[in-house]
């Protein structure tokens, strides 16, 4: 789930060699014109975790706001799981299913704020991180870890907080 590349950029500005992936073709095509605009050398392909080469393995996924839109979690992590290398990381973030998380990402970002489009979010694939503990246990994860993020509209700034009640972000690494 790459989008345009927007986690992808600083990534490859950084030194890392990057494959950003999502099944959105308009989407790949915009990342591929913006990274050569840029002179990034990153690879995008216009497809999904399971149709990825099983051969290809991973030192990091990251799947940066991006669960609450599935409808198979369990499935998900599981193709993370195959293409991930053993030691690898998972990186990930994500909304939690509370009051607070529907008040403040569909009422007030979507239908006040306008910061994406309304309809993007259904408050019922949220994620409790209870939850998502679980699946990754399942899976064979350990050292999973949470934490509470916060943005700020007005500055354009996200910061790490310890509540957990709206956004949150989370690694695992693979045994």
């Amino acid at each position: 789930g790459c989008g345009g590349g927007i986690f992808c950029e600083p990534l490859a500005r950084l030194g890392a060699d990057v494959t950003g992936i999502d099944t959105n073709k308009k989407a790949i095509q915009s990342a591929k014109d913006h990274a050569k605009s840029e002179k990034l050398k990153i690879k995008y392909l216009n497809t999904n975790l399971k149709n990825i080469n099983s051969r290809t393995k991973f030192d990091i996924i990251t799947c940066m706001e991006v669960l609450e839109h599935v409808d198979d979690i369990q499935l998900v992590i599981e193709y993370i799981k195959k293409n991930l290398k053993v030691n690898g990381l998972f990186i990930g973030s994500t909304i939690n299913k509370t009051v607070f998380s529907y008040v403040a990402a569909i009422f007030i970002a979507e239908n006040i704020l306008n910061l994406v489009p309304k309809g993007t979010h259904q408050w019922e694939k949220f994620i409790k991180p209870t939850y998502l503990k679980k699946s990754l246990i399942y899976e064979k994860f350990e050292n999973i870890n949470f934490e509470g993020l916060f943005y700020n509209p007005i500055l354009d700034k996200w910061k790490i907080i310890e509540n957990k009640s709206v956004n949150y972000i989370f690694s695992a690494s693979l045994k």
